[in-house]
């Protein structure tokens, strides 16, 4: 009885060691297939950072341009007071010499950025626009071909400001002194029109300046677009036309 107990036992011992070894041979098979199969993974497909290295190293990299600029603590600059904070705007707008410069722009008008103006067209432009202002005859500061257009001008011209200047009456008491002009030694100049006038920036059309001139009175405002062009070194005239006008104390 004992012996068959023992057998039993021994029996029962080897079987469950035998299960065991079984188990350890299948459990390191499986962990070596599966490292076979992550190696055939990672030799097929390249990971992240093994692209990202290849790509560093295959990429041709240029010689750092200024690295001490670059990285410089720059606390002041020249012109700028040390009690401001510095910023690239800041510095931009303490460099005026580089910058731009700044011109006014007047309301319903434009800029006055009158830098393209050449002293010889300023100067032409000035008598043409003190001889408007003062309702004189301005025929020689005309292309002698485009005379008609400051005739066009002048009628539009009176019947706009008409009796806002009172120009039929001006005209009457016109005739009434040259009819009597050789009883005195000289006229007596009429106040002008216009108090004063300003030019704007001008717009370039090939040969042609075409320049925004604006006249201001207590009565009336009056903004004109005036050709002009330059025949045989001089600055003349080619077309003036009326773009604006104001009537202070009534409408348009």
């Amino acid at each position: 009885m004992l012996y068959y107990i023992e057998t039993f036992m021994n029996n029962k011992i080897l079987s469950v060691f035998g299960g065991f070894v079984a188990l350890c041979v299948f459990s390191l098979l499986f962990s070596c297939s599966n490292s076979a199969q992550e190696n055939s993974v990672d030799s097929d497909t390249p990971t992240l950072r093994y692209t990202a290295e290849s790509l560093y190293k295959s990429t041709v990299w240029t010689e750092e341009v200024e690295p001490d600029r670059l990285t410089a603590n720059v606390s002041s600059a020249n012109g700028i007071s040390s009690r401001i904070t510095l910023s690239p705007l800041v510095v931009l707008a303490g460099k005026t010499s580089d910058s731009e410069r700044l011109y006014p722009v007047l309301g319903g008008f434009g800029s006055l950025d009158t830098s393209l103006i050449s002293p010889a067209l300023r100067e032409m432009l000035t008598l043409f626009s003190d001889s408007i202002s003062k309702n004189k005859d301005a025929d020689s500061f005309m292309v002698q071909e485009c005379v008609y257009s400051l005739a066009l001008f002048y009628n539009d011209f009176n019947k706009i400001f008409s009796d806002c200047f009172e120009l039929d009456k001006k005209a009457k008491t016109d005739s009434e002194k040259k009819s009597d002009f050789e009883k005195s030694e000289k006229d007596v100049e009429e106040p002008p029109l216009f108090d004063s006038f300003v030019f704007g920036q001008p717009f370039l059309d090939g040969l042609y300046y075409e320049v925004p001139v604006k006249f201001f009175s207590k009565k009336a405002t009056l903004t004109l677009c005036v050709f002009c062009v330059e025949k045989s070194g001089s600055w003349k005239v080619d077309q003036v036309q009326i773009a604006d006008w104001e009537i202070l104390d009534g409408k348009k």
